[in-house]
């Protein structure tokens, strides 16, 4: 399914980027959590949005700086609105407990809720200018979480060619952040930029990918705030992804 990450359109309201996702033919929508928007927490608001438009909720992304306690809200929250994977990104370098709390209990925690629990590739940063702001996130971590949400625009600041990196973790892939990356601004459109977005999606169409793709990429990048372009942009986005994923 091709999905609607609410952050696309951050700055509406969910009852708004429901409606734009429906009005665009999109398959259904990611809800990413914030902790400012307490719409994206209320399990009862999502599932009246689902319902009025008729479209499913099927992955959730946790907070930013997640937690332990954070991240089982997350998969508390995806059980309530019948989602089937939540994207966790990477733990803060410090952040031991939680470091230990990814690697031991998420396999057993995979189990007890059915939900995929993917880790997201992120962007570079760091502390103190040298260390990396963030552990948990290369090639290796991906592979040995077992579960990956691929961020194709995330690979452009590491270096990272992205058909070598979907090599590698296809067998582990259980999510996509579709978007490309154009004159250095991560998250643009998908189809203009420099990264090989096309015989990306080629190759997981040819390979049978069996699992949801959700469009992330900036708001200003979709022109929000003029809706008729987001609108465009929006179905612009979904004839590109028809073009090589359903063929």
């Amino acid at each position: 399914m091709f999905l609607l990450s609410t952050d696309t359109l951050r700055g509406y309201g969910l009852n708004r980027i429901f409606r734009f996702a429906k009005e665009a033919g999109y398959d259904g929508l990611e809800v990413a959590l914030d902790s400012r928007l307490y719409d994206t927490q209320n399990a009862d608001y999502l599932n009246e949005l689902r319902q009025e438009y008729q479209l499913p909720i099927r992955v959730v992304r946790t907070f930013e700086n997640a937690s332990v306690q954070r991240s089982t809200v997350a998969f508390e929250l995806a059980k309530k609105v019948g989602a089937q994977t939540v994207v966790l990104e990477p733990p803060r370098l410090f952040d031991y407990h939680y470091k230990r709390w990814m690697r031991s209990e998420v396999p057993a925690l995979r189990k007890k809720y059915g939900l995929h629990i993917a880790l997201k590739n992120v962007a570079s940063e760091f502390t103190w200018m040298i260390l990396p702001g963030r552990s948990m996130n290369n090639i290796t971590d991906l592979q040995d979480f077992k579960e990956v949400c691929l961020d194709v625009s995330n690979l452009y600041a590491k270096k990272i060619d992205l058909m070598r990196a979907y090599e590698t973790l296809k067998p582990f892939m259980k999510h996509v952040h579709l978007s490309n990356v154009y004159r250095t601004q991560e998250h643009s459109m998908v189809d203009e930029g420099i990264m090989p977005v096309e015989s990306f999606l080629t190759k997981l169409n040819r390979e049978s990918y069996g699992s949801d793709v959700s469009l992330l990429v900036r708001p200003k990048a979709m022109e929000a705030g003029d809706d008729d372009k987001v609108m465009r942009n929006l179905k612009r986005a979904k004839s590109y992804y028809e073009k090589y994923m359903k063929s």
